[in-house]
């Protein structure tokens, strides 16, 4: 025989270092198997501040009958109470703390007929989550092994689930690890692909699931670009290789590496760090790499470089760097000369003097399909091939940029002239 009833126990404790008492409540399973009186706590329900001490025998019964399955046709269900017990109901369901009347358990079995009603003309919606890019990511995930490649860095299995959901939430949700927390606990179904619980999903172990990945960064990176040489060909024709930064809004005083440095996004007033990336021409990554946020572009070369040479297979042609004119000094320049590299960059200098070799420009356009004329040109003392690009938008570009600078100069200009008549001015400023 099996009689079960739930209800909510009060309990006190006092603070040992003074006499200050706090009360919080637990909801307690209560059940009789034979002779023998059982109870067990289901769930600590804390303060239960929005719930009145006369409603908590109607909360107990409500979280019963949500849990069991049963319904009463004689109580009217408060609001409020309704919501609470719908809460605490979901939070026991998901943690398994109660068996579910929907299969055959120890303590009895559910009915074999069940009926609902369906009102065809309403839609009802409840916990909707997204599944459609977790699924996507999970597939790529394990066709690329991801999980025995975690395994080999020393991760657990609950290490690695965090580690794919955090990189899933990286892909479709990119945020901070707290708001990475909220999305997968409340807009997110990917949990339920990696098998894990809204309890143990939390903040603190995505941070370590970080790390861990950052530690490994390095053997990650090469490995996993090795896995994607093999399913995609024809890969190391082309590395393009680029330096940006990014800022932070908190003063990181305790990093090492955040600087203030020549801001991309004109944010001089916030801390940097700088990020090197590689790419292949299909826009796989080859290398990164974070830097001092105050590091010059030139100075990073070397070491990208290195790390593409460390990943070519041998027998393998050497790529084509391809970079942009903050990179490509001098001193860069024939660094990847003597490598035995090819490169493509923006000329830091305009040459003085130069030759066309050919009559006729080849004629191209732009994704936008703008023209652009290309001319193969000779320039003293250089071995280099160079190209003379002639685009109209370019053009129109620039001379909206040199009318804006001449505008801002005239109108100085002409507000220091006034200045100097002007009476009661400042004239220390000008």
């Amino acid at each position: 025989m099996y009689i079960a009833h739930m209800y909510i126990r009060r309990i006190e404790k006092k603070n040992k270092n003074s006499d200050k008492k706090y009360l919080y409540y637990r909801l307690v399973h209560g059940y009789k198997v034979g002779d023998k009186v059982r109870q067990q706590t289901l769930l600590n329900l804390g303060k239960l501040e929005d719930c009145p001490v006369d409603k908590y025998k109607a909360l107990a019964d409500r979280i019963e009958m949500l849990l069991t399955g049963s319904e009463s046709i004689f109580n009217i269900i408060d609001a409020s109470i309704e919501e609470l017990a719908q809460r605490f109901t979901r939070e026991i369901q998901s943690k398994g703390l109660f068996p579910s009347p929907k299969r055959k358990t120890s303590i009895g079995r559910a009915p074999e007929k069940a009926y609902e009603e369906v009102n065809l003309e309403s839609i009802e919606e409840e916990e909707s989550k997204s599944i459609g890019g977790e699924w996507l990511c999970k597939q790529a995930f394990d066709r690329l092994g991801i999980d025995i490649l975690l395994s080999q860095i020393g991760m657990n299995e609950t290490q690695t689930s965090m580690a794919q959901m955090l990189l899933t939430a990286k892909l479709i949700h990119p945020s901070s690890e707290l708001e990475t927390e909220r999305w997968l606990q409340e807009n997110s179904g990917a949990m339920e692909l990696y098998g894990e619980e809204t309890f143990s999903t939390t903040r603190y172990r995505l941070y370590q699931a970080a790390t861990m990945l950052y530690e490994q960064k390095d053997f990650i990176e090469k490995e996993l670009y090795s896995l994607c040489t093999n399913l995609f060909g024809q890969r190391n024709k082309i590395v393009i290789y680029d330096l940006t930064n990014m800022f932070f809004e908190g003063q990181m005083r305790g990093s090492q590496k955040a600087n203030f440095g020549r801001s991309k996004e004109k944010r001089s007033d916030c801390r940097l760090i700088g990020l090197a990336l590689a790419i292949d021409n299909q826009g796989f990554v080859r290398y990164s790499q974070l830097y001092p946020g105050n590091i010059s572009e030139s100075s990073t070369i070397d070491a990208m470089l290195k790390a593409v040479e460390d990943k070519l297979n041998f027998g393998e042609e050497k790529p084509i760097v391809v970079m942009d004119a903050g990179i490509s000094t001098e001193e860069n320049l024939e660094a990847i000369k003597e490598k035995g590299y090819d490169y493509v960059c923006v000329s830091r200098i305009r040459p003085a003097f130069y030759t066309f070799t050919s009559e006729e420009a080849t004629i191209l356009t732009d994704n936008r399909g703008h023209k652009i004329e290309v001319s193969k040109i000779s320039v003293q003392n250089k071995s280099d091939l160079f190209l003379h690009i002639k685009s109209e938008q370019k053009a129109l570009k620039e001379k909206s940029m040199d009318a804006k600078i001449t505008d801002r100069f005239e109108e100085r200009i002409n507000y220091l002239n006034k200045g100097l008549i002007i009476p009661r001015t400042n004239q220390k400023d000008r």
